[in-house]
């Protein structure tokens, strides 16, 4: 019996070895032992707009959805005529979202007045002072009908002419006016490029001032790339809307990307 407990002991021992060995190896394998720094990078890049996107509405209403419906399609159709013959393609000019809703509104009830026949004395008229009072205010069914028409188009110039165009025409809404880039897949490389500069730059930077050099990459990860194109304020679509003169021109701003990474270089 004696033997038996000695040979178990000598088994876990053994075992016990093996199993620190592995982890020995294990551990010298997620970690080489290489002295790494990590630094982050990142860059802004701008560009001049190529493309504006423009998006106007044509917005009806009606006590009646197929009125709603029917003045919609004849205003719309006016403005994509005058857009087409403003000089825009058909590739250029599309229609967008179309909806038709129907709310409802509190107006002062009308009563059409009573008259009285000639010569005939009106009866006096007692109301129970427990007879609540006539609603002043009737609720009322309207009907909305809305058609976006998309315009694409590279005449940046002229942006402030299409609008005027639109809305002459019948357009009721300027939804947006966004100055953008055909290809931004050009200006996100050199971002990223920029980004992936800077963090090394830094690692230099880095090791220098500790007396050492930079060996090699370790790893290099994108943390984000964004791309904002240029919007236009607001303020500027309601004035163009409202707007009795030539329209002025809409001068866009550049549109920019951010990119930022992560990187360790080995020293």
């Amino acid at each position: 019996m004696r033997n038996k407990k000695v040979v178990l002991a000598a088994a876990a021992l053994i075992l016990s070895a093996l199993l620190a060995g592995c982890a020995e190896e294990q551990a010298q394998t997620d970690n080489d032992g290489e002295q790494v720094i990590q630094t982050y990078g990142e860059a802004v890049v701008t560009a001049e707009p190529d493309v504006a996107k423009i998006s106007v509405e044509v917005e009806t209403h009606s006590r009646s959805a197929d009125e709603a419906v029917e003045e919609n399609a004849v205003l719309a159709n006016q403005v994509r005529e005058a857009l087409l013959d403003f000089g825009l393609s058909e590739d250029e000019v599309k229609t967008g979202s179309y909806r038709l809703r129907s709310y409802r509104e509190r107006q002062p009830r009308v009563e059409e007045p009573v008259r009285p026949e000639p010569d005939v004395e009106e009866p006096a008229i007692e109301r129970d002072i427990d007879e609540p009072e006539t609603d002043e205010f009737e609720e009322r069914i309207y009907y909305q009908a809305s058609n976006e028409i998309m315009v694409t188009t590279s005449q940046l110039d002229r942006v402030g002419e299409i609008i005027d165009t639109a809305v002459t025409a019948g357009a009721n809404n300027i939804n947006y006016i966004n100055f953008d880039l055909e290809n931004p897949q050009d200006l996100k490389m050199q971002a990223l490029g920029k980004a992936a500069e800077q963090a090394s730059r830094k690692a230099e930077a880095i090791a220098e001032s500790a007396g050492k050099s930079i060996v090699d990459v370790y790893s290099i990860t994108e943390e984000r790339t964004d791309y904002t194109p240029y919007r236009a304020p607001r303020e500027m679509l309601e004035e163009e809307a409202a707007a009795d003169v030539a329209p002025t021109p809409i001068e866009p701003e550049e549109v920019e990307v951010r990119a930022r990474v992560t990187a360790k270089y080995i020293f």
